[in-house]
């Protein structure tokens, strides 16, 4: 019985320590936040509370040569989340990074819907899933090799993927820009939509879209239409992959 019982205090003491997710109180000052991100997959979640929560599938964890020594971060950021993370609230912005090659998973954040939310990679890598969901401030990205998901995401939107694609899922926008060079774009919006329109494609690609385009312009492989009599300005661009223009389905 007493061996059982240590037993269950050592798993629950390494249970404790092996932390897989961090929060934090965001300050009320804070209207802008950056995401640094060098290889890892993101899902962001906006929603009512005025926390800053990341978590991890997984604990981290360390060679076993490394047993007794400490990680040393040559980026010269701390972890101060304990998940290879550096958190940084300075004045009206919240700044994210990554601090150490620690970690190879999906960080899952939650933040606040109303924060500004700025995504971009220190470092080119391969084929990272950027996923950001329900956040209302406006949205900038910038990625040489990830993919791009957004779902009802309703702030003016800038995301750009040089070979990957670019995914919009959106019930309600203002400006919207979508560009890829190698990748596709897909983008659905309300069939009420009001919108001027601009498609710029090439002759490697095809425009595919169940909207009745009443087309203005249509030179040198741009497509210039307004929507319901048209509105902010919603531009999608892809030199070498095919564009998806749906209209979002009602219930």
């Amino acid at each position: 019985m007493k061996k059982l019982l240590l037993l269950y205090c050592l798993i629950a003491g390494q249970v404790a320590f092996a932390q897989v997710r961090y929060a934090v109180v965001a300050k009320n000052t804070i209207k802008d936040a950056a995401i640094l991100i060098d290889r890892n997959h993101i899902h962001i979640q906006g929603y009512d509370g005025n926390e800053i929560r990341i978590e991890i599938e997984n604990p981290i964890s360390i060679p076993k040569q490394a047993d007794g020594l400490k990680r040393v971060t040559i980026k010269g950021l701390e972890d101060n989340t304990q998940l290879g993370l550096n958190v940084l609230q300075e004045d009206s912005m919240l700044v994210i990074r990554e601090v150490c090659n620690c970690y190879n998973g999906t960080y899952t954040m939650y933040l606040p819907k109303r924060l500004n939310l700025m995504l971009y990679e220190n470092s080119p890598q391969n084929g990272q899933r950027w996923a950001v969901k329900d956040m209302q401030g406006n949205f900038d990205a910038s990625t040489e090799f990830g993919h791009i998901y957004l779902q009802n995401v309703s702030g003016s939107i800038k995301a750009y993927s040089r070979h990957g694609s670019v995914n919009a899922y959106l019930t309600q926008t203002n400006s919207v820009y979508l560009s890829s060079l190698f990748g596709k774009i897909v983008a659905e919006l309300p069939p009420t939509i009001k919108a001027d329109l601009k498609i710029k494609t090439s002759e490697w690609n095809d425009v595919f879209t169940d909207f009745q385009l009443p087309v203005a312009e249509n030179n040198q492989n741009i497509i210039t239409t307004r929507l319901n009599g048209g509105g902010n300005l919603v531009e999608l661009k892809s030199e070498h992959g095919n564009i998806y223009l749906r209209q979002k389905k009602t219930k």
